[in-house]
């Protein structure tokens, strides 16, 4: 056949499939567009300023404290109280951003278009742009308090005082509200609160247009995820952070939350004389239930950590040995560097084999599994910030502290002792 034939059949195969109507597949084509051009509209980078309220509004209604959203709310107050969204303007994140609000007004907004992406939350708004650059501001209707809250309800539930949610709940999850509760003259609920998009501007970064390490985005979870099983099953974000409607959006901090997505198995290689051949040890991790990379960020380390122990318990001096899983990279010299990456992606695992020749006081192997979350600030982040010469002392006073509590978020999701006999 010529290539004007074959063409000739390509031209024909496109006519029929890209020309024919397809009633489904224009559905979903009308559905993805009516879901991108919602977040379009309820993620704008920050989200403006939210006006004067409705004349029929109570105090309470006005407000974007989130107080007052748990006056009629209080699971859900009492939930993200507890959560780290509300800490996403901790003393880390605000050590930093204090700074950069006299210095540089424009990476400080950048910052909190994802740690208080409310406009109220920021001291400066960009007034205007020239040829020279942005111009910026003071916010008359900057809320220092609101500001330190972070990531508060209004965050995501209300534009121009207009509150969003998700569909009603049915039947015993349905809440009940007294008489006289206040309607926000009604609410536009929508499935896309659902949605794992509803997550993807503050947990993805751009990998076209955002900082790459060895070409991955320092932020790349909603990715993770798509091209997972997860993903392809189209479990959300939700189900997993979110489960029951919950506002405690758990991960990598939570102890019970990390122990239900792993399964960690440890075996010992059965030696008939230990003396004259090595000890092995096989450790395997796998990413059972977790729906992106385990872990997902540059933060977070774990430690699969081994060791010799004589009869009364006691480790051995020099058989430790260790095993790191998690995305090792870091800020220096001015530009950042990968050392290793060994995160586990869904469904994967993490092999490890431990080899000693055992000393003779050696009767069994321990094997633990330890979770460092803040590991990346503790240990690289913030001591190598506070050597910094223009801190501010309340940059310097917030940074120390959040170095002091980010050494305490330590826990242990495995540990196994077994006789080597």
């Amino acid at each position: 056949m010529g290539l004007v034939g074959f063409g000739g059949i390509v031209f024909l195969v496109y006519m029929r499939y890209f020309s024919t109507p397809n009633p489904k597949a224009q559905s979903r084509l009308v559905a993805t567009t009516e879901m991108e051009n919602f977040f379009a509209a309820h993620w704008q980078r920050p989200i403006p300023l939210q006006g004067v309220a409705p004349p029929s509004y109570g105090g309470k209604e006005a407000s974007l404290r989130p107080e007052a959203c748990g006056s009629c709310h209080p699971t859900q107050y009492a939930d993200w109280k507890e959560s780290l969204h509300r800490r996403a303007m901790g003393p880390g994140p605000w050590g930093q951003i204090i700074d950069l609000t006299q210095n540089s007004p424009e990476e400080a907004i950048q910052c909190m278009t994802c740690h208080a992406p409310l406009s109220e939350q920021m001291p400066a708004l960009e007034k205007t742009t020239d040829g020279k650059g942005n111009s910026y501001a003071k916010n008359p209707n900057f809320d220092p308090r609101l500001q330190l809250e972070g990531i508060t309800c209004a965050a995501c539930h209300v534009r121009r005082h207009q509150r969003f949610g998700p569909p009603k709940a049915q039947g015993a999850s349905a809440t009940r509200y007294p008489p006289g509760t206040p309607s926000h003259e009604g609410v536009q609920r929508t499935p896309y609160f659902e949605k794992a998009e509803f997550c993807k501007d503050c947990h993805q970064f751009d990998p076209e247009n955002s900082l790459l390490v060895n070409g991955k985005p320092l932020q790349d979870t909603y990715r993770e995820w798509k091209n997972s099983i997860w993903g392809k099953g189209e479990a959300a974000c939700q189900d997993c952070h979110m489960s029951g409607r919950r506002h405690l959006w758990k991960g990598i901090h939570d102890r019970d939350m990390v122990k239900g997505g792993v399964r960690i198995e440890a075996h010992l290689k059965k030696l008939t004389a230990i003396s004259e051949s090595p000890l092995e040890l096989s450790v395997a991790v796998t990413n059972a239930a977790v729906g992106h990379k385990f872990p997902t960020y540059i933060t977070p380390k774990i430690f699969v950590l081994a060791d010799l122990l004589d009869e009364s318990g006691k480790s051995l001096p020099g058989t430790s040995q260790e095993q790191i899983i998690g995305w090792d990279t870091r800020f220096v010299n001015g530009q950042w560097k990968e050392y290793f990456d060994t995160r586990i992606a869904p469904g994967e695992i993490s092999r490890k084999i431990f080899k000693w020749t055992p000393p003779a006081r050696a009767t069994q192997a321990r094997v633990r599994v330890e979770v460092q979350p803040d590991h990346f600030y503790h240990v690289h982040f913030y001591p190598a910030y506070l050597k910094g010469e223009n801190l501010s002392n309340d940059g310097k006073r917030l940074v120390e502290k959040a170095l002091k509590e980010s050494g305490g978020t330590s826990f242990v999701i495995f540990e196994e002792v077994i006789p080597l006999s």
